[in-house]
């Protein structure tokens, strides 16, 4: 006797009214691409936990991830020149650097600052070790277009020692410790972008960005409200040959002899205290328009907060020790009831990120052609 055959069941099916963006959809690999680099610019952290997420977005995304870096404290620059030491890729693929101090508790706000006779051996041992670490980074990452230095690492008994492997076209110098910049190093031989915070500029620093053969534009901020504008009009005139015009012979055959070429300095901007910078701005365009023939050259005041000056200050007190007793403790009470000096160093950090953009915005192509998306497999 034959069984009855027991009806099939039927496979339940999806519901058909499911919205369309709930579907999964895989994104194309370039826009996806894109979206991980922008993270990317994003935060410094987001990139780490980003190469996590797998062996074929990291090996895709390994290129792109180093185009800018940013070391704040002498722990990360000596893991990065190890990095770069035991891989060469990857030095190849940084385009912008900011080596220095990101807040007034990193390490290298003093490790950076001036050598002084009761220095602990412990502390000239670090300061050798971060400008050694400097020298191997500059060394080698050669296509290195934009480098940010603090402290010592712009003053002239160092910068000469980085030697040409990389040649950058815009340079950024924070210097709350006062060093005497040595900007006629060779390795800043092409730099067409200069950005310097400084109280002061010497007579010295003003001749040696004179002689920078590619420069074009200068972002000069002077964070200070006293003292006499006299001073800061007559070195930046110096520094932008306004004054050939009132030589004699004698003192023109001189800077002929000296190697002082005329600037070829395009567009200035002086940032400083609001009346402060108009005054100086003032008197450099009366000067400009009375030279003869006349020369093209852009003069742009800009206004800094009285927040940011007193940030400075506050800074700069630090670094010098101008209390005494400020140690890292008492910097600890007064922030957030009176004023922060981190915040100018952030401020700055901030404005080079968005100069570095430029160089880090696209995404490199041989991240582009290291991975492409799996092709379905014919059955």
């Amino acid at each position: 006797m034959k069984r009855r055959s027991r009806p099939r069941k039927t496979a339940q099916t999806a519901p058909e009214a499911v919205p369309a963006a709930l579907q999964r959809t895989p994104l194309p690999f370039e826009v996806l691409m894109g979206i991980l680099h922008e993270a990317f610019l994003l935060d410094q952290g987001m990139a780490a936990r980003l190469l996590a997420l797998n062996s074929g977005i990291r090996k895709a995304l390994h290129p792109i991830v180093y185009t800018r870096v940013e070391l704040y404290t002498s722990s990360a620059l000596g893991s990065f020149a190890q990095l770069v030491r035991a891989h060469p890729d990857v030095a190849r693929t940084v385009r912008a650097v900011w080596i220095g101090p990101r807040t007034a508790r990193s390490d290298l706000l003093s490790i950076l600052s001036v050598p002084l006779p009761g220095d602990s051996a412990y502390l000239d041992q670090l300061r050798e070790e971060v400008y050694a670490n400097t020298r191997l980074v500059l060394r080698a990452c050669r296509r290195l277009q934009d480098v940010a230095l603090s402290g010592s690492l712009v003053s002239k008994a160092i910068v000469h020692s980085y030697g040409t492997a990389c040649q950058p076209v815009r340079l950024t110098s924070v210097n709350p410790h006062s060093f005497i910049c040595g900007f006629d190093a060779p390795i800043f031989r092409k730099v067409e972008s200069l950005t310097i915070c400084d109280i002061n500029l010497s007579v010295t620093e003003a001749e040696a960005i004179r002689r920078l053969p590619a420069l074009r534009t200068l972002q000069y901020t002077s964070p200070k409200d006293y003292g006499d504008t006299t001073r800061d009009v007559w070195v930046l005139r110096k520094l932008l040959a306004l004054d050939d015009d009132e030589l004699s012979i004698e003192e023109h055959l001189e800077r002929l002899m000296l190697d002082q070429p005329a600037s070829r300095i395009a567009h200035l901007t002086y940032r400083a205290a609001s009346e402060r910078a108009a005054l100086v701005v003032s008197s450099l365009e009366a000067a400009r328009d009375n030279i003869s023939p006349p020369r093209t050259l852009v003069l742009v005041p800009a206004r800094l907060t009285p927040a940011f000056v007193d940030e400075w200050e506050a800074l700069r007190d630090l670094v010098f020790n101008a209390q005494e007793e400020y140690s890292r403790t008492a910097l600890g009470d007064d922030v957030g009831s009176w004023v922060d000096p981190s915040d100018a160093l952030e401020m700055l950090r901030l404005e080079w990120r968005q100069r570095s953009t430029e160089v880090s915005a696209e995404p490199s192509a041989s991240a582009s052609a290291t991975i492409r998306p799996r092709q379905p497999e014919n059955r």
